[in-house]
C-alpha cells in the first residue's frame, strides 16, 4: 500500500522508477561482462548487490537535488524523457504552501563511465533559479546504503566459507571410492606427502656399514612408510577437512543470523 502523503523524494523516485530500474540492469550487465572477462566465470549478483547499485543511483540523484530542494517542499509537476545523452528531468516545486510562487528546476542525468574501471553511472547537470539550500535529501538513502553494505560484506564472508566447504568436500568425494592401491598412487601426487612414494632409494644404495637391518626388514620399513603416508593423507584431506566443514557451516549460520537482523 502506497503512502497517502508521500514525501517529495518518494514522489520523485516513483516517477523515475522505470529509468532507475533500467540503468540498474545496465550496470549489472556491465559488471557481469567485466567479471566474466577477468575471472572467466559468471558473476552472481545477489538481491542485496542489486539493491546497493540502485541505491547508489538514488543517492547521486538526491545529492544533486538537495542543493535546491527541501524535504518539506511539494512536487507540483514532474516530467522526464530520454535525451540524447541520458535522461532529462523537469519539475515544478512549491515551498511553504506558496503555490503562487512555483519554482522550476531542470536537471540532465547524463550517462557517464561504463568503460575500463569506471562503472556506468549518472552525472547531473542542474538548471534552476532556485536558491541553494542544504536539503539533505540523500541522508536517508545513504543510511540504507550503509546498511546494505554491511549485508554485502557478510554475504562475501559466507561465500568464502562456502567455497572452502566446496573445495574440501570435493577432495573428500574424490578420495572416498579409491582402493588401497589407488590411494597409494594418489599419495605419490600429494604435494606434502608424495615423497613417501617417490623415494628413489634402493637396497643397493644403502650404506651397509651403518644400516644393520636386513633387506626384508628394509622393504617392510619402506612399505610402512607408504602405509603411514596413506593414513596421514586421509587425516589431512578427509578427517580434518570434515571438521573444518562443520566449523564453516556453524560460521555461516551465525553470519546469516546477522544478515537477518539487518533486513
Amino acid at each position: 500500500m502506497r503512502d497517502m502523503n508521500p514525501t517529495i523524494t518518494q514522489q520523485i523516485l516513483l516517477q523515475l522508477e522505470t529509468p532507475l530500474n533500467e540503468i540498474t540492469q545496465r550496470i549489472i550487465a556491465q559488471q557481469k561482462r567485466e567479471y566474466l572477462e577477468k575471472i572467466g566465470k559468471e558473476m552472481n549478483i545477489t538481491p542485496w548487490m542489486e539493491g546497493m547499485i540502485r541505491l547508489s543511483l538514488v543517492i547521486d540523484l538526491m545529492k544533486a537535488l538537495q542543493n535546491y530542494i527541501l524535504p518539506t517542499d511539494k512536487l507540483e509537476g514532474f516530467v522526464w524523457n530520454e535525451g540524447p545523452k541520458g535522461i532529462e528531468i523537469k519539475m515544478n516545486i512549491s515551498r511553504d504552501g506558496d503555490i503562487e510562487n512555483i519554482q522550476y528546476l531542470q536537471t540532465e542525468a547524463i550517462y557517464a563511465g561504463g568503460y575500463n574501471i569506471q562503472r556506468l553511472h549518472l552525472r547531473y547537470l542542474t538548471k534552476t533559479k532556485m536558491s541553494r539550500v542544504n536539503g539533505q535529501l540523500a541522508t536517508e538513502y545513504q543510511n540504507q546504503y550503509n546498511k546494505l553494505s554491511k549485508v554485502q560484506k557478510l554475504e562475501v564472508e559466507i561465500e568464502n566459507f562456502q567455497n572452502l566447504i566446496n573445495t574440501a568436500q570435493a577432495r573428500i568425494d574424490y578420495l572416498a571410492p579409491m582402493s588401497k592401491e589407488q590411494l597409494i598412487v594418489e599419495l605419490g601426487n600429494h604435494p606434502m606427502l608424495g615423497w613417501r612414494v617417490k623415494n628413489d632409494y634402493k637396497w643397493e644404495d644403502i650404506d651397509q656399514t651403518h644400516y644393520k637391518q636386513t633387506k626384508e626388514e628394509w622393504e617392510i620399513e619402506q612399505q610402512k612408510l607408504i602405509e603411514d603416508g596413506v593414513v596421514s593423507m586421509i587425516d589431512w584431506d578427509v578427517k580434518w577437512p570434515k571438521q573444518r566443514i562443520k566449523d564453516c557451516q556453524k560460521k555461516i549460520v551465525k553470519l546469516q543470523a546477522k544478515i537477518d537482523l539487518l533486513k
